[in-house]
């Protein structure tokens, strides 16, 4: 063995190598032997076809029931009826997500419930052992909005047509980052001025962008040559290649007169649908092009804080209300767009009472 594979196996710790091992069984669905786990695979099989859960909802209920099953392996449905079920789901819960944030604890208490739900429907249990089990209080915590100077500079700085679009449909129009990354071009319709989006949980809603500007964005994208089954985002390449003298950064002369150029040459594939890295690299690789970010940054100008932005600056125009800001973003319930989303400042406040003062 190595020095360097020594090293890492000194340094990993029983307690990761558990993990890891139980991560890899949940991965392969090696967990579903367990008495517990035939439950589970029975479970998101009636998610899937009958609920009609997305994929990426499967992989996330899957993570937190498979882990359930590899932990209990010794255990049936039936030893988790209440009030020892209870028990033992909290201590399931504190083991593995006791120091995480109130809204992860919160996530995977919403899994929970979900499963033992459906077990009391299908009688395989009498009582739900998650009734009793509260909902973590998460702390109210300040949600800054892009500036406006924020979002005019991100927008200018964009050459390619559907970088201009996607930080648009962000900021201005308050796409979720799923949203646009699953984003087509025949979703764009021509005809009618809007765009016809996938939300959360399968979703349909459509959004009217009545600015001319934008389509002749998405006009050029066609003329680029983009097929209706392409994909707003891309895969990124800008690697160092060879290309023609009158293109090169830099020159190599191999003798006997022959010489050739190297450069940097960006090459985009829009094929491929884009993943939730790739939606992140595509972001913070526009914002860090409008020099508000360093450059090779991942963290610091949060993508939602768009979402957020584009549904208070709506609600700031003069005659749009709550219900109108509730269909633009999508929401399930208008509170999420008063309480969340609807982020006014003193300065709204102090503009109001001017407005009122005014009609007075």
């Amino acid at each position: 063995m190595s020095e360097a594979a020594f090293v890492t196996a000194e340094k990993l710790t029983l307690a990761d190598a558990a993990r890891m091992m139980r991560e890899a069984r949940v991965k392969d669905r090696s967990y579903q032997a367990t008495p517990l786990g035939a439950v589970v695979g029975r479970y998101l099989r009636w998610f899937a076809n009958e609920w009609g859960a997305q994929k990426s909802t499967l992989t996330d209920y899957e993570a937190s029931l498979g882990r359930l099953a590899l932990d209990h392996a010794d255990l049936t449905i039936k030893d988790f009826e209440p009030p020892v079920g209870t028990e033992r789901l909290r201590e399931f819960i504190d083991c593995h997500w006791g120091t995480r944030s109130a809204r992860t604890r919160s996530k995977t208490l919403s899994h929970l419930r979900s499963f033992f739900g459906w077990a009391v429907r299908e009688r395989l249990i009498y009582g739900d052992p998650t009734v009793a089990i509260r909902h973590p209080r998460a702390r109210q915590k300040p949600r800054e909005l892009f500036s406006r100077s924020f979002v005019a500079e991100l927008l200018a700085a964009q050459t390619y047509p559907a970088d201009r679009i996607g930080c648009e449909l962000v900021c201005v129009y308050g796409l979720r980052k799923g949203e646009v990354r699953s984003l087509q071009l025949r979703h764009f319709d021509f005809d009618r001025r809007q765009i016809t989006i996938k939300g959360k949980g399968g979703k349909v809603r459509y959004i009217p962008v009545p600015d001319e500007a934008f389509w002749l964005k998405v006009g050029e994208l066609q003329v680029l040559g983009l097929a209706p089954d392409d994909y707003l985002l891309y895969r990124y390449s800008n690697r160092r290649c060879r290309v023609p003298l009158e293109e090169a950064e830099e020159t190599l002369d191999l003798g006997r007169g022959k010489i050739v150029g190297y450069g940097h040459r960006e090459r985009r594939w829009h094929d491929q649908v884009p993943g939730e890295s790739l939606g992140h690299s595509w972001w913070y690789r526009c914002v860090a092009r409008a020099g508000l970010v360093e450059p090779g940054a991942t963290s610091g100008a949060n993508m939602h804080r768009g979402r957020h932005t584009a549904v208070t600056e709506l609600l700031r125009t003069p005659g749009v209300n709550l219900k109108h800001a509730q269909l633009f973003a999508g929401h399930k319930t208008i509170q999420t767009t008063a309480d969340i989303y609807a982020q006014f400042d003193i300065e709204d406040v102090r503009g109001a009472l001017v407005k009122r003062l005014e009609r007075e």
